[in-house]
């Protein structure tokens, strides 16, 4: 068996280390946690769990307090995670065979970020890479950290059977306002020194959208666009479709047609053709709108959308097509979603 560390870094998170240790629990895991400065019992709730459990000085520097969690592990194969992640799978196993046949690699897991949106609770997912052979790989940039090869390699990359639920995005609005100004603080130096680099203003974007400040969001998010970012990064999707949702909400479905740039890249993706097709409802081109869609149902890859987001808009098109037996199909595989039951009672009534 390859043994395996999972480093934490952590603070004032008291609730939710508590979860995140406990889903733990049932694999054979050496657990590291390094606290920077919690004031609440996070260091008293951590040592329920592990003997290993540290102070870091914080010195705004989040690879610093990762790049120090590691070094105190005993294992050089490390999964890292946040506090309010909490694992819900582990192929135990079948990860044992993946490491050993990637020892140079790293692991991507799967992460559902919850959300709300207008009181909608929503989950995206979202691959990160959080499994690594330490001896290859450690942390840079002080804000959303990225793993950088130590040794002069090139950084190859598989998918391994982690899953874990992130709750970060969720919570009252003063406490997302609080976690997104911080994140705003560390950025703002970063844009300083790197103004043409787009992922730094993508990120400030996000953090605008976790404020609900929408305006703010898309000041950032164009500014990212206009520096090119590059399709193949994993970011670049996400910062798509946000921009132009946020233009079709302003109305500006003319300036998205730009973003069929990326069609070829992004067309296995529910979330981008779901986009598509709302800027060709919105262009009056139903019929270009209703493969989207089509698409978008089947499409092997997804961060957010639903399927009866989905099936809402195919059975729209229907209805406008004057095909209401087609239409009504559609409408009723969305459940309880309240605009396709608008539209039953409206068709049952006629």
């Amino acid at each position: 068996m390859i043994p395996i560390s999972v480093c934490i870094i952590t603070k004032n998170e008291a609730e939710h280390l508590d979860k995140c240790l406990e889903a733990l629990k049932p694999y054979p895991f050496e657990i590291v946690v390094v606290d920077t400065g919690s004031t609440d019992n996070s260091k008293e709730i951590a040592r329920k769990y592990t003997d290993k459990v540290f102070d870091f000085e914080w010195v705004r520097d989040f690879s610093a307090a990762r790049n120090y969690s590691i070094s105190r592990a005993s294992h050089n194969m490390i999964l890292v995670l946040d506090t309010d992640e909490f694992l819900i799978e582990f192929d135990f196993d079948e990860v044992q065979r993946l490491i050993s046949e990637h020892p140079k690699s790293v692991g991507l897991i799967k992460r559902l970020d919850y959300f709300e949106t207008d009181g909608e609770k929503h989950c995206q997912t979202t691959i990160i890479d959080r499994f690594f052979n330490r001896k290859y790989y450690h942390y840079e940039r002080p804000i959303h950290e990225i793993l950088v090869p130590t040794a002069n390699i090139k950084t190859t990359s598989y998918n391994l059977p982690i899953v874990a639920d992130h709750v970060g995005y969720v919570g009252s609005a003063e406490k997302l306002y609080e976690k997104a100004m911080r994140d705003i603080e560390l950025l703002l130096p970063e844009i300083e020194k790197n103004p043409n680099e787009p992922y730094y203003y993508f990120q400030m974007a996000q953090s605008y959208l976790c404020m609900r400040e929408h305006e703010k969001a898309f000041v950032y998010f164009q500014k990212a666009m206009e520096r090119n970012p590059s399709p193949e990064e994993d970011y670049t999707r996400i910062l798509v479709c946000n921009y132009g949702n946020i233009l079709l909400d302003k109305n500006k479905a003319e300036e998205v047609r730009a973003l069929l740039s990326f069609y070829n890249h992004y067309s296995d993706n529910a979330d981008y053709l779901c986009m598509i097709g709302v800027m060709y409802l919105h262009l009056n081109q139903h019929l270009k709108a209703l493969p989207e869609f089509v698409r978008a149902l089947s499409a092997p890859s997804r961060d957010s959308v639903e399927n009866h987001v989905i099936s809402y808009y195919i059975g729209y098109i229907y209805e406008v097509f004057g095909q209401k037996d087609i239409a009504k199909q559609h409408y009723l595989k969305c459940g309880e979603f309240e605009p396709a039951l608008e539209a039953i009672g409206r068709m049952d009534g006629m």
